[in-house]
């Protein structure tokens, strides 16, 4: 999700599945949710970021795998950018392609973002009433819906006003915290220790 451009096979079977294991996606997944969302909602009226958020957090918090590179950029993994090839053996001569294009017209990797728009508590709260509906209506559990509203935190800015700006650097360390929240909570391990024996996730 970091590179400057992705080139996929149309059968790309992508998702950010931490929550499975009880974790969320602290390797900067969350943050690169967000900054695809505050770029969408540039362009739309009124500039609200958290339309733009909810099928990606949904995905996220559900553990849902894209079943093609095209549910992938409905999903937001992919940006609507990206080159999908459909025949697999060509996928290496098509990124091939790609990486001398960039490097013939002179790309440079941007600057880290300094000035993100987020969806902050009111976003939050938005996903969080999402996260009691599924939990109500059974199709997650408790603890998934509390790793959930720690994705909604970090995704939404933390404990900010709506339209604030952030950078990419406070999303990070709003990963990383609520990260090692989780990774210290029995529930979680006993998730990852399931997983690792059996191969299956563990609903607990």
């Amino acid at each position: 999700m970091h590179s400057a451009r992705t080139v996929a096979a149309l059968e790309s079977y992508i998702g950010l599945v931490e929550a499975g294991v009880g974790l969320l996606p602290a390797g900067g997944g969350l943050k690169e949710l967000a900054l695809r969302a505050a770029a969408q909602a540039q362009f739309a009226q009124g500039g609200d970021v958290l339309p733009f958020l909810q099928k990606s957090f949904q995905a996220v918090a559900m553990a849902t795998v894209s079943a093609s590179a095209l549910e992938a950029k409905e999903l937001g993994l992919l940006r609507p950018t990206d080159t999908v090839v459909f025949n697999p053996h060509e996928l290496l001569h098509v990124a091939l392609a790609e990486a001398r294009c960039l490097a013939e017209s002179g790309w440079r990797p941007a600057l880290p973002a300094r000035a993100i728009p987020v969806a902050g508590d009111a976003g939050s709260a938005v996903l969080k009433m999402m996260l009691v509906n599924m939990r109500d209506g059974g199709f997650i559990s408790a603890y998934d819906a509390e790793i959930g509203e720690r994705v909604a935190r970090v995704i939404c800015g933390g404990e900010v006003d709506s339209g604030s700006l952030v950078d990419e650097h406070w999303l990070i360390e709003l990963e990383r915290a609520e990260f090692m929240h989780l990774v210290r909570n029995a529930k979680t391990q006993a998730r990852v220790a399931h997983t690792l024996q059996t191969g299956k996730p563990l609903r607990n």
